[in-house]
Parts: structure tokens; C-alpha cells; sequence
């Protein structure tokens, strides 16, 4: 049956406007300019501006919630003629923490002709927004003075302990005893207000009642000249016990119609040698008639909303479109799927010697467990006799690793140092016909799996798929619709895929009952990742004694980790559990992190931040042979990961004697046998940690451990994994060849 000319004008329409939907928003995320600690930018731009003998004037706005009618078009003009020194937002600056609502409010902020520093709110953190407002802003808390004025800045949103803000505020607050003026700033009052916005059913106060009495004492005792919050879209001021408390949350989004106090404004203040003036800048265009007040205010939620979001609502409704009509296609396409009792058998011997094209979106140089994967299965093939091609994306640098047999694809574009390959080239397909392949093997499930399982198809050539990745967990990297894949997507997206190829190999017994879960019914075979053991043989004692020199000042317990720096590798997690381990261990130890990515320069702030750098060490991004000399340096190797299909690092640094303690997760589970090998407990920072602890204090325990982790690596050599691989393809070749339906 054909498909109705109709439905595929109607198809070719909507593929139209997606990719016209998906340019633009390439776009934005690939040519706009990215942004990073705007709050640092402004505090050292006001210090310099603030030089002279005036006084100092800052705006203070909340609930700017990506406003567009009310901040962005009517506010900003109005503070721009005002002339501040600096604008400060109260939190919930954004309708939540996606990236998309972060980049709207920077468009906005832009616009602004003095600096600004923003408060975190509860919408910033919404949607896991938290990291995201950490790299675009800064910290949560943080304080800075200016002339005769120190500004101190909460969060309370509950992303930071309160008893350590408690410790913070106090010290901050002694230490501001030298400025004759403090200001602090957060989202929510310390004290009950009476209006409360109709969208927002949350508590609107700090919910803690013996938080809140030690907050508004505090301010008291030290003389706080005044206290600034927002949340409720009211403007309210109190004055308690001696210190003036403003709430301004009329900065954008909707109104409450059952408040009077509820209106669109900022609040400006004038700081001088003379004392501090506070002045009401109300918005003089919102109508007082409440039911109008009520439409308009209604109108300008919903156009900042659609403002933001209407890109994606578009395409969420045409890919539903698209999907609607690729079913109908694929429902009404005649198929057979009963053997060809015709086809004529032929003999395909055990040790035949084939042709294999590997197709990956990751490669060296970039370094990355796929790409070594890739490699010494690649090199030990062709130890057994076979021709091994790798088809992998082209970057700005060349390869050592690059041979005759590297065929490196013309590359679209880079997103966060991923090379983006061509996938449409025509040379590729040229290419692979020049070569006479006789097995595609892809790594991936998209983009360049697609590409080779489509010319596998085309000519007829069997296609095995190796699983590598947990793509939900991968989801923050992919661009435009990243969060459709954080859930039932990316199983749907495998399970699609893999039921296109003629087998899969998993990396371990668990990956295997995934893909069964989700619904692959083609052959599975469990083929882990190969372990180079030569690098460890070539290890010489004069190199152990240099990382010696270089990590041990006296008999330290050596941790070790090794993963990209990548927010989905869970080194926060790590870096957390250092920090527990310090503060209760007495036991001297350095933790090395070897590896390198996107999240290095914030991981470093972090371990600035919380006094970790006696401590922890990152190592860069190490070859296989440096690498190895640090799995047999080190004593215990550490991980927190849980997007791994395998872990293959695990498996590294057993064959270093390094027992594993990690997070429990679909690639540790094989791997780690508690108590034996290593320890694998649940993602809770203390009980990992506690289990760090108890070997470091166990010198017998540890050296057993070791020596079983060693005798567990043994039979993952890459020779035997390639032998499984190669006999893995003579059965998948006997399958297509003879319709054998045995698996």
C-alpha cells in the first residue's frame, strides 16, 4: 500500500517547519553568546565605578519572572533613566531554571545600562536549575562592600545548610562593622506576609519559625540597615525591632487582584554620608480597576510565558505530527517476515577473516571510554586477521591514534566540544563502498549509527550494535529538546534502533536485562570492554616513584577516579564525600581525579570553595599508559557515576589492585562484588564515604581486597574480548546467510 499523496505534502510540511524550528534554535544555542559569573561581573564593575566622592543608588526589583510586557519593555527604560549604580533582583528572576528562561533573562539584563547582581529564588532552582544559576551567576550566598556600604546576599531557598548560613551571616556580619551602612537580600521574608500571589501556592516565608527568630535578632543586634525580600507580588515595608524589612516582588509576572499593595514597581535607593533614602517607583501604566488590573495582569503572564516557550510548544506539536503520520506510514507498509525457504545455504567458516566498518560520534583525540573502547577492539581484531575501519567525526586536532583505517567524516559544527559529523556527505557512503565491507558494527544509536545502519541496510550488510551509554543520563548535553530525553525517549529511541540491527552486544548482564526490559528481542550477546594489560607490564618502579614525588608528602592513602568531567559523571557527589571523609577521618589521603571536560573550571571553584585543594588534585586527561602507571600508584579507586552501561575504568583499576568502592548503578552492579573486590553501596554521600573510611583504617582488608580485584580482571583481556566479538559477527553472518532462526 502507498502513501496518500496528501499525507506526504502533509509530511514534507511539517519535516519543513522543524527544520526550520530546529535552524533557529541551532542558532541560538550554538552562536549566541554564552554567559558565566554575571554576579562577580557586577560587584567588580560597581567597585569600579564607585570610585568618586557621591553617594551610591542601587535599584532593588523581585519577581521578574522573564517578564517581557512589564520588566523588559516598560522597567528597564524606566531604571535605565534613573542612571543606578546597580540593580539587584531578589530571586525568581525566571519562571524556573530551565536554560531556555536563563537566556531570556540575560537577553533582558543586557539591555540594562548599570550592572546586575541577582539573588537566588526557588524559581531559579526549579527544573534543576541549580547548577545552571551557579554557571551563569555564581554562588548562592556571597557578600561585598562598596564604599561605606556591605551587601549581604541568603539563599533561602534550601539548596544551602542553614546552620552553616547561620555560621556565614554571623561572621559576615562582625566583619561589616567597619561600614557605617548593611543591606541584605533574599527571596523569602523572614516573617509572614499577609498578600500572597493566586499562582503561588507555596509558603511564601521562610518556613522555619527558629530560622526566622534568628534571623530578624541577628539583623536587629548588629544594626542591619535594611532587610530586602520578595516572593509575594506586593510591596510591603515593616519596620521590626529597629530595622526596616521592604518586600518589592512587582517586577513582572502576574499580580494578585486581592491585594491593593499589589502593583508593578522597583524600589530605589540612595545611599550617602547623610543616611539612606528608600523611594517607591510604581509603574505608572497598570490600570487600578481591579478586574482590568486582573486582565492585564493575566495577559502579561501568558505573553512572558509564550515569549519564552512557543519555539518549543511549536515543536513538541510537530514532532507529534511527524510521529502521527511516520505510524500511519508504517502501519499501512506490506511486510514479510516468514523465512525465504528459497535462499541456498552457504558454508561460513569459524576463523573467516572479514571486512568491519565501526561507526561512532566520538573518537580520538577526544578521549572518552567510548573512544578507548573502540580502539583496542579495533586493534585486536585486527590481530586475529580482520580489516578493522573506523568511521568517526573529524576534529579541529589530528590524532596520533590516526592510521590508513581511520576514516575521519567531514564535520558540521562543534557543540560542547562534541564534533558534530556530516552525517549527509556523500563521501561517507563512497567511501564505504570502496571497501567491500562484509560487517557494520555501530556504537551508537543515532546520528552516526544511523548513518551506518542505513548503508548496512541499503547493501544488504548485517549491523551489530554495541550499547554503550545510558542516553538518559546524557540528556543536558544534547541541544533544543534535551528534556524530552531525560525519560521515556532515549528507551524508545534504543529499543527502535536496536530492533533494526541484527544483534547487540552489552556490555554486562544487566545492560542485557535492560534491553529485554525495553522490549529488544534480537540477539544479545555479553561482550565487556577489553582490559590493555601490556601498559601495566611496561610500569617501571622509577615511575611509581615519581608519582610518589609528585602526590605524597608522607605515607598518604592514594584515592583515585578517573571519568570526563562532566556533570553526568556525579563528581560533585565525589567531591562531597571528600569532604566527609576529611572532616571524619583522621587518616592522611590525597584523591586524584584524573580526567578532563566541560565542568573543570566549576569543579575547581568548588573544591576552592570548600578547602578541598589539600586534599584533591585534578590530574588532566592521561594516556592509557599514564593511566596505568596511576591505577597501580594508587591504593583504592573511587566513583560516583551511575551513567555507565559498563565502567570500564572499573575494570582498569582492578587490573591496577585497586579495589572500587562506587555508587550502585546499571554499570557497577556486574562488576563490584561487595566485599570482595570492592563495595558498591546506594547514592547517599555518608554511607559511601563511611565505606572509603572503613578500608583506608583496614591496611589487611585492603590488600586482600586488591588482590581479588586483580584476579577479577584477568579474564577481561582484550584478546578474548575480541575473540567473543569476531564470533559474535560469524554467527550473525550465518543468521542472514541462512535464515537460521536459532539464536
Amino acid at each position: 500500500m502507498k502513501c496518500p499523496p496528501r499525507l506526504k505534502i502533509l509530511l514534507y510540511i511539517d519535516i519543513c517547519i522543524i527544520l526550520s524550528l530546529l535552524t533557529y534554535k541551532s542558532y541560538l544555542f550554538l552562536f549566541e553568546t554564552d554567559f558565566h559569573s554575571i554576579n562577580l561581573k557586577g560587584i567588580e564593575s560597581v567597585k569600579k565605578a564607585a570610585k568618586g566622592g557621591k553617594g551610591l543608588s542601587f535599584v532593588v526589583i523581585g519577581n521578574i519572572k522573564n517578564s517581557i510586557a512589564v520588566f523588559d519593555k516598560k522597567l528597564v527604560p524606566l531604571i535605565n533613566h534613573d542612571k543606578p549604580d546597580m540593580l539587584i533582583s531578589l530571586g525568581n528572576a525566571v519562571l524556573d531554571g530551565a536554560e531556555d528562561k536563563y537566556r531570556i533573562l540575560y537577553r533582558s539584563l543586557k539591555k540594562l545600562k548599570s550592572p546586575a547582581i541577582l539573588c537566588i529564588g526557588d524559581n531559579e532552582i526549579a527544573d534543576k536549575g541549580a547548577l545552571r544559576f551557579y554557571d551563569h551567576f555564581g554562588p548562592f550566598y556571597f557578600s561585598f562592600g562598596v564604599k561605606n556600604s556591605y551587601f549581604i546576599f541568603l539563599d533561602t531557598t534550601g539548596e544551602t545548610s542553614e546552620s552553616w548560613q547561620r555560621t556565614w551571616l554571623l561572621k559576615e556580619l562582625e566583619a561589616s562593622q567597619q561600614y557605617k551602612y548593611r543591606f541584605v537580600f533574599m527571596n523569602r521574608p523572614p516573617y509572614q506576609v499577609d498578600g500572597a500571589s493566586i499562582m503561588n501556592l507555596k509558603p511564601e516565608f521562610i518556613k522555619s519559625s527558629s530560622y526566622r527568630r534568628f534571623l530578624m535578632q541577628t539583623f536587629s543586634k548588629f544594626h542591619v540597615s535594611a532587610v530586602f525580600s520578595s516572593t509575594v507580588e506586593i510591596f510591603d515595608k515593616k519596620n521590626i525591632e529597629g530595622v526596616p524589612y521592604y518586600i518589592t516582588g512587582g517586577g513582572g509576572g502576574m499580580l494578585s487582584i486581592s491585594d491593593e499593595n499589589s502593583f508593578y514597581h522597583y524600589l530605589k535607593v540612595y545611599v550617602n554620608h547623610d543616611g539612606v533614602s528608600f523611594q517607591l517607583m510604581k509603574q505608572p501604566d497598570i490600570p487600578r480597576y481591579r478586574f482590568i488590573a486582573f486582565a492585564e495582569s493575566l495577559w502579561v503572564y501568558i505573553h512572558s510565558l509564550f515569549y519564552v516557550s512557543i519555539v518549543n510548544f511549536i515543536l513538541v506539536l510537530t514532532f507529534l505530527a511527524l510521529i502521527g503520520a511516520l505510524i500511519y506510514i508504517k502501519a499501512t507498509k506490506e511486510v514479510d517476515y516468514y523465512r525465504d525457504f528459497g535462499a541456498k545455504k552457504k558454508k561460513i567458516p569459524d576463523d573467516l577473516k572479514l571486512t568491519i566498518a565501526m561507526f561512532t560520534n566520538t573518537y580520538y583525540p577526544f578521549v572518552g571510554g567510548v573512544s578507548v573502547s573502540i580502539k583496542r577492539l579495533a586493534d585486536s581484531l585486527r590481530q586475529l586477521g580482520h580489516k578493522v575501519y573506523i568511521f568517526a567525526p573529524r576534529y579541529r586536532e589530528e590524532s596520533p591514534e590516526d592510521d590508513q583505517c581511520t576514516i575521519r567524516c567531514r564535520r558540521l559544527a562543534y557543540y560542547k566540544n562534541y564534533a558534530i559529523t556530516n552525517i549527509f556527505s556523500p563521501a561517507i557512503e563512497k567511501k564505504f563502498m570502496s571497501l567491500h565491507i562484509d560487517i557494520v558494527h555501530v556504537h551508537h544509536p543515532f546520528w552516526m549509527g544511523t548513518r551506518g545502519l542505513k548503508l548496512a541496510k541499503k547493501y544488504n550488510i548485517p549491523v551489530i550494535l554495541t550499547y554503550h551509554t545510558r542516553l538518559e543520563k546524557y540528556a543536558h548535553n544534547i541541544p533544543l529538546v534535551g528534556r524530552l530525553f531525560e525519560n521515556a525517549a532515549p528507551h524508545y529511541l534504543i529499543r527502535r534502533f536496536a530492533l533494526k540491527c541484527d544483534a547487540i552486544a552489552a556490555p554486562t548482564f544487566t545492560a542485557k536485562e535492560y534491553l529485554r526490559n525495553i522490549g529488544v528481542g534480537k540477539i544479545i550477546a555479553i561482550i565487556p570492554s577489553g582490559i590493555e594489560f601490556k601498559t601495566y607490564k611496561d610500569v617501571t618502579p622509577d615511575d611509581l616513584n615519581a608519582l610518589s614525588q609528585k602526590y605524597k608528602s608522607n605515607d598518604e592513602i592514594v584515592l583515585l577516579s578517573v571519568s570526563r568531567l562532566t556533570k553526568e559523571k556525579n563528581l560533585y557527589f565525589l567531591l562531597e564525600g571528600i569532604k566527609y571523609i576529611k572532616e571524619h577521618s583522621d587518616i592522611p589521603f590525597r584523591c586524584i581525579i584524573a580526567g578532563d571536560g566541560p565542568e573543570k573550571s566549576n569543579l575547581l571553584q568548588f573544591i576552592e570553595n570548600n578547602a578541598l585543594a589539600q586534599h584533591v588534585t585534578l590530574a588532566s586527561s592521561l594516556t592509557q599508559d599514564k593511566l596505568s602507571q596511576y591505577y597501580l600508584f594508587s591504593d583504592i579507586f573511587i566513583f560516583a557515576s551511575q551513567s555507565e552501561t559498563q565502567g570500564m575504568v572499573l575494570l582498569e583499576a582492578m587490573a591496577g589492585r585497586c579495589p572500587v568502592i562506587a555508587v550502585r548503578s546499571s554499570g557497577i552492579e556486574d562488576v563490584i562484588h561487595n566485599g570482595i573486590n570492592g563495595f558498591k553501596t546506594v547514592p547517599d554521600i555518608s554511607i559511601w564515604s563511611k565505606k572509603i573510611i572503613s578500608l583506608m583504617h583496614n591496611p589487611q582488608l585492603l590488600h586482600k581486597m586488591s588482590e581479588n580485584a586483580f584476579s577479577f580482571s584477568q579474564k577481561f583481556s582484550e584478546e578474548s574480548i575480541a575473540a567473543k566479538v569476531a564470533k559474535l559477527y560469524i554467527k550473525v553472518l550465518r543468521r542472514l546467510k541462512h535464515n537460521d532462526c536459532q539464536k
